[in-house]
């Protein structure tokens, strides 16, 4: 017999708690194993105050963050006592942000949760017999009488639960913008004071006219002017540089290695003199540079293992340098001296580079224009320059470092070839991906089972535990697979779309993965195969009805999301994979094991479109079922300190920090509240009960009006830094992440200015080895 979605049948609440169960055991050995690898592995689980981490200059080490006991649960506490004003001080703004909408959805959550366990379920007991709305009306179950005299119940909370999203989403959105125009109007970064001009006519590309024009404005005086060029072919040699210098490298390791220095052990083993305290970082499988001890002051001076290194690895024309047949795929040809071979290749495309470095290249017609203040630069970016259209428009600049040079040097028409191949590239994968979740969708019940795959379907007809795993346990894993693995399919098409720097790729992969999740892996999900959807009278019943009978299924995803899936965020398992793995099979340089090391980057593409879509599903669910409203809190709950750990400790996030995620996020939940309120008037119109339905009706025109109102009176606040915010007195205070990030950075083309360096053969800390050109190794501080 199929299972029904009673939640009084007792097969259903056993597939809940055995789902409880099942993803209970996976999270706690996930955070067991997190706690116990936390401390072995401090360069993967604490990059911020890992000494080797800060040779990545986007890790910003500071000291007022608590450092976290080595304890097995030491560190909760420690994590837990982090305040708002150490979140902004340590991780940025956009870090602070992030952790704001966990808070609001936590607040709004536990109100919904005290309205429904004090006044919605005994009402609803009351009347039917039941305290959740799981089920379809039953007309001998529950009389049409019974759900008549809800009808109030459902009109009164749906207004209810509205106003009370509405208020924490304004409350909240003040508190960010008070924070983001205390923390960026006291900050005098390099970004904050420089803006980016697109569709600058050809009379003003040369950085004398620009500045001219700019300063003839009265906004104030310019520091600094960047035109950026058409550096196409200087561009390209640079990546052909890197793929020589990357073989180069390659060779001197193995040459290094037929010399006997496989790893530190065997430097360690030879006859060299190792003082204490060195350290050296080459292909070494136990390279751990981050603790070196500093030379005592009264010790003679020794040389230190680069130098060792140095004279081993001396030019000389032994039989153990690396050779190679220099014809096609190195089978064919004369055997040449595969590290000579590729000196002399870097030689020849660095006298290309520098002769490509003085040619003229066409001006493109966008800028980046530095003032002498923040607020001289705010006045630019808010005003509107030119009288034509696409002329002269004005925007906050990215961060030097957030840059995307090669998309930003592309002419009109590759953007537009870029933009036509993502189009389709969207269109094709959510076209794939929802036939993927419509096939998922006849998993839930065996009547569509029975039809897709009979064999199975009497397999399970026989043994009434299957049918419990397939239809109850095993449709919310799948679902959860393509949630985590088809977003970073989206990331990778926002990459070739071509954006200017990464954090407008960020956001832009915040959209689409948020349009995925919610079209294909919702709508789509609730909806298939029960309406005309172009009837849009109908829409609105089919999506109350349908929400009813998937709402065990929407208790076990997010059941399985918070407390299964979000241990497993806290292990990083790509980073522990690359750490543990990655150096047997990737790392063959002592640049890929500094890359190795690098902490991760937090991007909000793929961390926040799931949250959010928990929410919309969570406040859909806030007057039918409690259960899912105890699971979303749950979820925010673990999700909040998983994040807060991440943000704080192990992870970094690049770009200049401003906070306009919470933008996108306040839209999309009016979204969300949409379409809770036309499931209401949906679920009112099942029973028949057209008065209330009638009453829902002004909501939907009060939502609207109030993104109305957050568009015009919000945005700016959230896009610009207010000019009163900026007009403080000078006040002593300690640097933002920002500020002391950027301090030594300038708007310029790195590659007019990156020095040519050889390849990197082996590392000591901050010192390097390095092959010069004419084949002489030196050593250099990095």
């Amino acid at each position: 017999m199929a299972l029904d979605y009673d939640p009084f049948n007792p097969q259903v609440q056993t597939s809940t708690l055995l789902q409880v169960g099942v993803a209970s055991i996976f999270g706690l050995s996930a955070f067991l194993l997190f706690c116990v690898l936390r401390s072995k592995y401090p360069k993967i689980y604490v990059a911020k105050f890992t000494e080797f981490n800060h040779r990545n200059p986007h890790v910003i080490r500071k000291e007022s963050l608590p450092k976290l006991p080595s304890s097995l649960f030491g560190w909760m506490p420690v994590l837990y006592r982090v305040s708002e004003d150490q979140v902004l001080a340590n991780a940025g703004l956009d870090a602070a942000v992030f952790l704001q909408f966990f808070k609001f959805a936590i607040k709004t959550i536990v109100v919904c949760l005290v309205f429904a366990y004090t006044i919605i379920l005994p009402i609803r007991y009351h009347f039917t017999g039941r305290f959740d709305d799981e089920k379809g009306l039953d007309k001998e179950k529950d009389p049409q009488l019974q759900y008549e005299r809800l009808q109030w119940l459902y009109t009164v909370f749906t207004y209810v639960i509205t106003l009370l999203v509405l208020y924490f989403l304004f409350k909240t959105t003040s508190k960010i913008i008070d924070m983001r125009q205390t923390y960026l109007g006291s900050q005098d970064a390099i970004t904050d004071r420089t803006v980016k001009i697109q569709g600058i006519p050809p009379i003003l590309r040369e950085e004398g006219q620009l500045k001219q024009k700019v300063e003839a404005l009265h906004i104030g005086k310019v520091d600094d002017i960047l035109i950026v060029r058409e550096w196409h072919d200087l561009n390209e040699l640079f990546r052909l540089r890197r793929r020589i210098l990357r073989q180069a490298e390659v060779y001197w390791v193995q040459y290094l290695k037929s010399c006997g220095i496989k790893s530190k052990t065997d430097l360690l083993s030879s006859n060299i003199e190792v003082e204490h305290g060195d350290n050296v970082g080459m292909m070494y499988r136990d390279l751990e540079a981050g603790e070196v001890s500093t030379q005592s002051s009264t010790s003679s001076p020794r040389p230190s293992i680069l130098d060792h290194i140095s004279e081993i690895a001396a030019p000389t024309t032994s039989e153990n340098r690396p050779t190679f047949h220099k014809g096609w795929f190195g089978l064919f040809g004369p055997k040449v001296d595969a590290i000579n071979y590729t000196l002399d290749q870097l030689r020849v495309v660095d006298a290309e580079i520098n002769k490509a470095r003085q040619r003229e290249y066409p001006a493109s017609s966008t800028a980046f224009v530095t003032m002498e203040s923040v607020a001289q630069a705010q006045l630019l970016a808010q005003a509107v320059l030119d009288p034509k259209v696409n002329h002269l428009i004005t925007s906050s600049a990215p961060a030097p470092h957030d840059i995307i040079w090669d998309n930003l040097c592309l002419t009109r028409k590759e953007r537009n070839i870029r933009r036509t191949v993502v189009t389709f590239l969207i269109f094709f994968v959510s076209v794939v991906m929802s036939y993927l979740v419509v096939y998922l969708t006849k998993f839930l019940k065996l009547k569509s089972i029975q039809k897709v795959l009979p064999g199975l379907a009497e397999m399970i007809k026989a043994h009434p535990w299957a049918e419990i795993a397939i239809t109850r346990i095993l449709p919310p894993y799948v679902f959860t697979i393509f949630n985590v693995v088809v977003p970073y399919l989206f990331i990778w098409i926002t990459e070739i779309q071509g954006y200017a720097s990464h954090s407008d790729e960020e956001l832009s992969s915040v959209a689409k993965n948020f349009f995925y999740n919610f079209v294909n892996l919702f709508l789509i999900f609730t909806l298939f195969g029960t309406v005309n959807l172009t009837d849009t009278g109908l829409i609105a019943k089919t999506l109350a009805e349908k929400l009813q009978e998937l709402s065990v299924f929407y208790i076990h995803l997010t059941i399985l999301l918070g407390i299964g899936l979000f241990p497993y965020k806290l292990l990083l398992v790509g980073n522990l994979f690359n750490y543990s793995l990655g150096s047997w099979f990737v790392c063959k340089t002592p640049r890929d094991y500094l890359r190795m090391y690098n902490p991760p980057n937090f991007n909000f593409g793929l961390q926040l479109p799931t949250p959010i879509l928990v929410f919309i599903i969570t406040i859909l669910y806030s007057i039918m079922n409690s259960k899912i409203l105890t699971a979303g809190l749950v979820y925010f709950i673990c999700g909040f300190y998983v994040y807060k750990y991440q943000l704080l400790y192990a992870c970094i996030h690049p770009p200049h920090s401003t906070g306009k995620v919470w933008i996108m996020i306040f839209r999309r939940i009016i979204i969300g509240l949409l379409l809770f309120q036309l499931t209401m008037a949906g679920m009112l119109g099942l029973r028949k009960a057209y008065v209330g339905a009638t009453l829902i009706a002004p909501l939907p025109l009060y939502t609207v009006y109030c993104l109305f109102q957050f568009e015009k009176s919000y945005v700016p606040l959230v896009e610009y830094i207010a000019l009163r915010a900026i007009d403080t007195p000078e006040i002593s205070r300690e640097q933002t992440v920002d500020e002391r990030r950027e301090q030594t950075e300038k708007y310029e083309f790195p590659n007019l200015v990156l020095p040519l360096n050889g390849p990197v053969i082996a590392v000591d800390y901050d010192e390097e080895l390095v092959v010069q050109n004419d084949g002489q190794i030196v050593k250099q501080t990095r």
